[in-house]
């Protein structure tokens, strides 16, 4: 009896934490403007911030896919991030000094070399900071 009394306990205390575990995991993703495959690489690189898990930025779709931990890093630091290495968020732009930072041919809001890379007009286009 004492032997399915403490299995038991046992079980109800590892599927509580697994539980609390996995609501510290978010998945998430972020539309980022950007050209090449630079810009792939300075984003995936703004965006790997301590905490997070996973980042893929689609140069076709310009989705970034996250997964993070919640209690080690936030979204909006991960923006942050990303908006400091240059590239606007849909819900973040960058300023006009972080964008000035970036490689000349991957400047995403010049409506020429959009072109050249077959992109219509910026994705994310709000007021800048």
């Amino acid at each position: 009896m004492m032997k399915k009394y403490i299995f038991s306990l046992l079980a109800v205390v590892a599927i509580t934490l697994h539980s609390t575990a996995q609501s510290k995991i978010t998945e998430t993703s972020l539309e980022v403007d950007g050209l090449c495959g630079m810009c792939k690489e300075r984003i995936e690189n703004a965006a790997y911030l301590q905490g997070v898990k996973k980042v893929n930025w689609d140069k076709e779709t310009h989705q970034l896919d996250l997964v993070f931990r919640n209690d080690k890093v936030s979204k909006e630091d991960i923006i942050a991030s990303i908006n400091a290495a240059g590239h606007d968020v849909k819900s973040a732009i960058a300023s006009d000094e972080q964008y000035a930072n970036i490689h000349g041919c991957c400047r995403y809001r010049d409506e020429g070399l959009r072109a050249n890379h077959g992109l219509g007009d910026a994705r994310c286009t709000e007021e800048k900071k």
